[in-house]
């Protein structure tokens, strides 16, 4: 029974972000779609009007496709720290939503694991339309839309995780800009999003395989552009999701709980 408890707690909040997001969801769809049509003007067509095909991973690949790959990846990280950073500082600092809820018979626990699972479900669906337009420009298989779906969740609870966590220990909202600038751009810079990782220095290469945003982009090549797989991106991926899961939950129940 308290199982069952916990699911509807977890849902109720999960259901109460949808109904705050869904009054604005023509902003979030305009949003969506822009970006990643910029990166595909900009790196895509610019970049890759210069570079043309080449190699990569062992593939022969347009750059176009490349890139777009490499923007769910981004997209992933980008939306599912800050809406975990931003976003879960605003509603537990300033709105006060985290303290108003718990003190309904829906727990912390429950409020923490809904925030996270709706801060994952809005970066995956973001990452879906990403996807949706390669499939559209002939970039990506029609069936990549459903064999991403699985990644880009369980990708987006990790970057929802790290947020959420940073949302935790950062004692203001300027403190968020540690993990962004430290951790999160970094990762957007020497992952492979805009280069085959084979081309940095062996150093480097072993360092970002460290970070999980390369495990990430790794599984999404594979899965849209057909690249090898790489075992190593699967565990690499499951150790920082329960890490990140654990050490989020932990670091808002510190600062929640007096």
């Amino acid at each position: 029974m308290r199982i069952n408890d916990a699911l509807w707690g977890i849902v109720q909040v999960w259901l109460r972000y949808y109904s705050v997001f869904y009054k604005g969801i023509r902003y979030y769809l305009v949003s969506t779609f822009i970006e990643p049509i910029l990166y595909m003007l900009s790196f895509g067509l610019g970049v890759g009007s210069l570079i043309g095909n080449f190699s990569a991973g062992g593939m022969h690949v347009s750059y176009k496709s490349f890139i777009f790959s490499g923007i769910i990846a981004q997209t992933i990280l980008f939306q599912g720290f800050y809406e975990g950073a931003f976003g879960g500082f605003v509603r537990m600092y300033y709105q006060k939503i985290f303290h108003a809820i718990s003190v309904t018979p829906i727990t912390l626990s429950e409020v923490l694991w809904g925030e996270l699972l709706w801060d994952a479900s809005k970066a995956a669906l973001a990452s879906e339309v990403v996807a949706l337009i390669g499939v559209a420009t002939g970039d990506f298989p029609p069936v990549s839309l459903l064999t991403l779906l699985p990644l880009s969740f369980l990708s987006s609870l990790l970057f929802a995780g790290m947020g959420l966590a940073a949302a935790g220990c950062a004692r203001n909202i300027d403190q968020l800009s540690y993990p962004q600038y430290l951790l999160v751009f970094p990762m957007f810079l020497f992952c492979g999003i805009f280069y085959p990782l084979e081309s940095l220095p062996i150093p480097l290469q072993f360092a970002a395989w460290l970070l999980p945003l390369t495990a990430v982009v790794s599984l999404v090549r594979t899965l849209a552009l057909g690249f090898p797989f790489q075992i190593q991106a699967i565990p690499i991926l499951l150790i920082w999701m329960v890490f990140l899961l654990w050490f989020s939950r932990r670091a808002m129940f510190h600062r929640l709980v007096k």
